[in-house]
């Protein structure tokens, strides 16, 4: 159902927002918990001065299961010149990586802990499976994104709206569940969390997306420092913004 939930909302229009709604709702109400789920976050240090990917690399994983216990917590060792650890985003410092283990050892401790029949779930999970580099039907059986469950419509605008994690776990959870200091154990937590009440829950899952659309987000970290820190471009969505040259996911 997730697959086909996921098509609809991509391949229809907006001008057929209610016939879309009425059908996810249909598909939503027969949705329920899988038998194995987790969280896997990766977290990555700049490595460049651009936006993009390459230049980052991964730094730390932590791999969460549904009855929320830490299977995997592990820093990374970089390879490659650290530019900045980007600490206000990863939570991570220099004098964390003194016990890094290599790439591929903590590519093969968390695929240990998963499997072919695991649901991997998360914001933005497709970043973390690429930097794990997990294959489905090997590493994993399917994903569900929480960006797309809580995306809305907004009719001021005529298009949807989408929130980031620490938006929603601090409307819908617990005022600060997600604090100023990043933490990927808390992200973990509030993505099981919030994956656990609203999944396949229609009627409180369109109450939810009301309050998340009615709240004004905070203004994130990357806004608040000009998309910029210590020198590293941090404006992948905003191409006006840009210092590095590098692709942006968003035309002007």
């Amino acid at each position: 159902w997730t697959g086909y939930v996921a098509y609809i909302r991509t391949n229809i229009c907006t001008s057929q927002t209610a016939v879309l709604n009425s059908i996810i709702s249909i598909l939503m109400a027969s949705l329920r918990l899988p038998d194995k789920y987790f969280c896997v976050d990766v977290e990555a240090v700049a490595t460049g001065r651009g936006h993009g990917t390459s230049d980052r690399s991964p730094c730390c994983v932590v791999v969460m299961d549904k009855d929320k216990r830490v299977l995997v917590k592990r820093m990374i060792k970089v390879d490659k010149p650290i530019v900045s650890y980007l600490t206000p985003l990863t939570g991570i410092g220099p004098g964390d990586m003194r016990d890094a283990r290599s790439y591929e050892e903590v590519v093969r401790e968390v695929k240990a802990v998963l499997g072919r029949d695991a649901v991997l779930v998360g914001q933005s999970v497709k970043s973390d499976i690429q930097w794990m580099q997990l294959e489905q039907g090997k590493d994993y059986a399917s994903t569900v994104e929480l960006g797309d469950l809580f995306k809305t419509y907004n009719s001021r605008y005529n298009n949807y709206s989408f929130f980031t994690l620490a938006h929603e776990a601090n409307l819908l959870l617990s005022e600060g569940f997600i604090g100023n200091q990043h933490n990927p154990e808390t992200d973990c937590l509030a993505t099981l969390k919030l994956f656990e009440m609203y999944y396949g829950q229609t009627r409180v899952l369109e109450d939810a997306k009301q309050t998340l659309l009615g709240r004004r987000p905070a203004a994130s970290w990357a806004k608040s420092n000009n998309y910029r820190w210590e020198g590293v471009c941090m404006s992948a969505f905003m191409p006006d913004k840009c210092i590095c040259g590098q692709p942006t996911l968003k035309t002007s």
